[in-house]
Order: structure tokens, then sequence, then C-alpha cells
């Protein structure tokens, strides 16, 4: 556990991870991701969140270890602020995405933008149309899966809807325009 570690190990850990010891890397991870990632999970409430985040500060551990100074605090307080910054950055951005929910057509142009421009139109009206073909929530719930990569929790959560339920639409909309666009 990361309680358990002195300083001077993180710091003389942190020295390796300057130096591109991949050694030094994989043993400050195993002694300090736990107690980071609880950090994390507080922060975002969602276990996947807060493991993509987890992964997201090492990786910024491992490029920007030579900014740690240990005369400005100890490797565990800069290791907790740099993890806390991309939990904080995380939160603001899906509050952001959250607060711009727009139409069931702005989540198709989401979920649109991400293909290529010569294979879009056609894949778009295709997709539009056997959207149509869905009931209006099950349609909403497959297009906030999609854009925002929202978990059935929070799908049932945010269309005030049993999860047993939601995970139904999903699942029967999904088979249903595969239906759709195969056919």
């Amino acid at each position: 556990m990361a309680a358990n570690v002195r300083d001077d190990e993180l710091e003389e850990l942190m020295r390796g991870v300057v130096r591109r010891e991949r050694a030094a890397f994989a043993a400050l991870y195993q002694r300090t991701a736990p107690q980071l990632f609880g950090i994390a999970l507080r922060i975002l409430r969602q276990r996947e969140e807060a493991e993509d985040v987890l992964q997201e500060a090492f990786t910024a551990v491992w490029d920007r270890a030579a900014s740690f100074d240990p005369a400005r605090g100890s490797a565990m307080t800069w290791l907790v602020t740099v993890l806390r910054h991309r939990a904080i950055d995380r939160r603001r951005r899906r509050a952001h995405l959250e607060d711009r929910l727009g139409s069931d057509e702005d989540l198709l142009a989401l979920s649109a933008a991400a293909t290529d421009e010569a294979d879009r139109g056609a894949g778009l009206a295709a997709l539009q149309k056997c959207l149509g073909e869905l009931e209006a929530q099950p349609r909403r719930a497959v297009l906030l899966a999609y854009a925002y990569g929202y978990t059935h929790e929070e799908l049932a959560k945010r269309l005030a809807t049993p999860i047993g339920t939601v995970k139904s639409w999903v699942r029967r909309s999904l088979e249903r325009l595969k239906r759709c666009l195969d056919g």
C-alpha cells in the first residue's frame, strides 16, 4: 500500500523514472496506484473513468517526471496533484458534454463525426433511416451510449428509467439496427 511507502523510496523511484527506468516506473505504479485510484474514484464516482484517469495520470508521470522537484513537496503529493488535475478535467468535460446534450439529430451528427468524410453521407442516411424505426426513448439511449459512452447505470439515471429497462432497450435496439443496416 502507498501509505506504507516512505517518501524517500518514492523520491528514489521518481529519479529512476526521470532516467527512463521501466522497473522504477513499475515499482512506483505498484506502490502508489491503489491510493491514487481511490482518489480518482472519489472524484469521478465511476470505476471505468477512474481507471482511465489513473492510466492517463501515469502516462503524464512518465512524460513529465523531470518536473518533479522534491524541494517543493513529496513525491506522493506530486503524484496526487497530477492525478487530481486529470480527474477534475475529466469531470468538467463530462459535465460540459451533459450540458450540451441536444436533440437526437445532434447526437447522431456527433456520432457520425468520427467516420470518414466519404463514407459519412451514405452511412449517416442509412443510420438515420434505421434509427427512425426505433421508439424515441430506446433511440435516445443508444445515441447517448454511443456518442458519450454512458454506461447502463448512467443511462438509467439520466433517463429516469429502471436499469433493466435500459439494458433491454439498448440490446434490442442494437439488434434492430444491425438487422436494418445489414438488410
